[in-house]
């Protein structure tokens, strides 16, 4: 996403927080370290008592997953063994008083970069960047930008095709708003089973996630049935394109 001016679409600090732990404990097993998310939800935390007056920046620094062939349901194997490289950059500024009732803002660059790559790469020091076998960007946009403000891209890093990143199309529409939506999407993908598995449950964390997760998708579901459908003058695509995000969408009402 571009660093301009962007929607500031604010999030409760609190559920931040609770929605990364949550994710680091259903995740246990299927990534080579969490050390990773555990990085995410220290910065998080630090956010929760720094000044107002300034914007941040939070990394998501390379989760690899546990190399796998389960990227089909039913235990049917996908064939080659593969992993996933996650990483991301998100700016954003704290909104209000300090903790607990703050909010967290996204205020510029939101970005979270999808890798696959063979196993056999997974712990080499080196290795040719053609043995990437794909990457996707999931990322929210700008006032201005031209595209579904939730948006994912293929490719986009590379000056050659496919998906050069001079043409930085297609911008496909995505419901996945936070970077632990956006590892929660790759874990799905490539633990078909074993992700279900670790979602369903009656610990305190699946209850934090699924709660969490349900109020985002039912609030990002209404505000795109309402841009796209209620009072449009336009297709319901191009009018969906063209909207942007209250600040408040995902506030806890």
């Amino acid at each position: 996403m571009s660093s301009s001016t962007a929607a500031g679409l604010q999030f409760p600090y609190a559920q931040l927080m609770q929605e990364t732990k949550a994710l680091r404990r259903m995740t246990d097993g299927l990534l080579i370290d969490d050390g990773p998310l555990r990085n995410l939800a220290q910065e998080l935390e630090q956010l929760g008592a720094v000044s107002a007056d300034r914007k941040y920046r939070l990394k998501l620094r390379a989760i690899r997953t546990q190399p796998t062939v389960d990227y089909e349901p039913g235990s049917k194997s996908g064939g080659q063994e593969i992993y996933a490289l996650i990483t991301g950059i998100w700016e954003v500024q704290p909104v209000g008083r300090r903790r607990p009732g703050r909010k967290i803002a996204f205020a510029g660059l939101a970005s979270a970069v999808v890798e696959l790559w063979p196993a056999d790469c997974l712990n080499r020091e080196e290795y040719k960047r053609s043995q990437r076998l794909g990457m996707w960007r999931i990322e929210l946009g700008t006032h201005d930008s031209p595209g579904c403000y939730f948006h994912a891209q293929i490719l986009g890093d590379r000056s050659d095709p496919p998906f050069p990143k001079r043409i930085p199309i297609p911008r496909l529409p995505s419901p996945f708003v936070t970077p632990m939506a956006a590892v929660e999407y790759v874990l799905g993908e490539l633990f078909q089973d074993e992700w279900e598995r670790k979602t369903t449950g009656a610990r305190d964390h699946h209850r934090d996630w699924m709660a969490i997760q349900r109020s985002r998708w039912s609030n990002l579901l209404r505000w795109q049935e309402q841009e796209a459908l209620n009072g449009a003058s336009s297709s319901p695509w191009m009018n969906l394109k063209a909207a942007k995000p209250p600040n408040d969408l995902f506030e806890v009402k």
